[in-house]
């Protein structure tokens, strides 16, 4: 029996095919396990015919980014991986259009050189644009669609279609994208003019909160949590978040006395309990078991239930 990864790499001969690849030097968590069959994609003509390619032969395909935001599984990833890698990035008249695969640290200081204003916050958010726009990345009450003009996609046809913000469904931590297998290729971004002093010093200000408050440099996929709806219970336990909308998991994380709670190299960070860093060796497994103690103490502790932002592919 043919091997449908040979097929596809006598089909793609342009494009550089890897057999066996081992994601977890792609992830920020630095765990999990091999790719069936891992590529890099920055054309988007290459990106249409594969992506024909793939719902004609019926194959799994699965997007990356800059893979800050996910769990991949011990056991690996099958089907195609594709990387997207497309950096375009220009602006004009307040509008900027970035590829998917641009870094997200790179757009917003590339904003700031053209004098615009609005994505500021955003500078500290690791991985692609694809990913934040995907998830709709947020910093504590702000999120990167604020100021989305419009979206780039490609169909499971291999179309190039255009979405309006309203037609991407953003919500906290949600997009249209995370169920409609469309591939997000392009963003645009409308952003006023603004002062570079005061947005250097919103970026200063940000940038020093992380690193007071967050265990950078360490492998994690930063919040393992979504922020939790406040609910009559928890204003009572919490007053301090009374007027507040969510309360944030890491502060109940936290409360429950989990920080350094471990399981194999996997630990609660003792810096901010919202996250979860690899010591090494950690395991997919291991995480899934450290995630699944902490939601169960969490409930046990104040009858609220945590919602995971990571997503998990194998």
């Amino acid at each position: 029996m043919t091997d449908w990864r040979q097929e596809f790499k006598a089909a793609f001969s342009n494009l550089d095919c890897k057999l066996d690849w081992p994601l977890k030097q792609q992830t920020y968590f630095k765990l999990g396990g091999l790719a069936d069959l891992f590529v890099q994609i920055s054309d988007l003509t290459d990106l249409q015919e594969v992506r024909r390619y793939v719902t004609k032969h019926d194959l799994k395909l699965t997007l990356i980014g800059g893979a800050s935001n996910v769990v991949v599984a011990d056991e690996g990833v099958s089907g195609l991986v594709v990387k997207l890698t497309n950096q375009e990035l220009r602006a004009a008249d307040g509008v900027v259009r970035v590829g998917s695969g641009q870094k997200t640290a790179l757009l917003v200081r590339k904003t700031l050189d053209a004098g615009l204003t609005g994505l500021e916050y955003f500078l500290g958010v690791p991985g692609s644009v694809g990913g934040a726009i995907f998830n709709n990345a947020h910093y504590q009450n702000h999120l990167i669609s604020e100021y989305i003009l419009r979206v780039q996609i490609v169909t499971s046809a291999g179309e190039v279609i255009w979405l309006s913000k309203t037609d991407c469904n953003f919500a906290y931590d949600s997009s249209r994208f995370q169920t409609s297998g469309e591939i997000i290729w392009q963003v645009e971004f409308e952003l006023p003019i603004g002062d570079k002093t005061q947005s250097e010093a919103l970026i200063k200000q940000a940038t020093e909160y992380r690193a007071a408050t967050q265990p950078l440099g360490l492998p994690s996929s930063g919040c393992i949590f979504q922020n939790v709806p406040n609910t009559s219970a928890l204003k009572q336990l919490f007053p301090e978040f009374s007027q507040r909308e969510f309360v944030p998991g890491g502060f109940l994380i936290d409360r429950a006395g989990l920080k350094g709670l471990k399981v194999g190299d996997l630990e609660v960070s003792q810096k901010h309990a919202a996250f979860m860093i690899n010591h090494g060796n950690g395991t997919s497994a291991d995480l899934k078991t450290l995630i699944s103690e902490v939601k169960q103490t969490v409930k046990a502790k104040f009858g609220v239930e945590l919602h995971e932002e990571v997503f998990y592919i194998r």
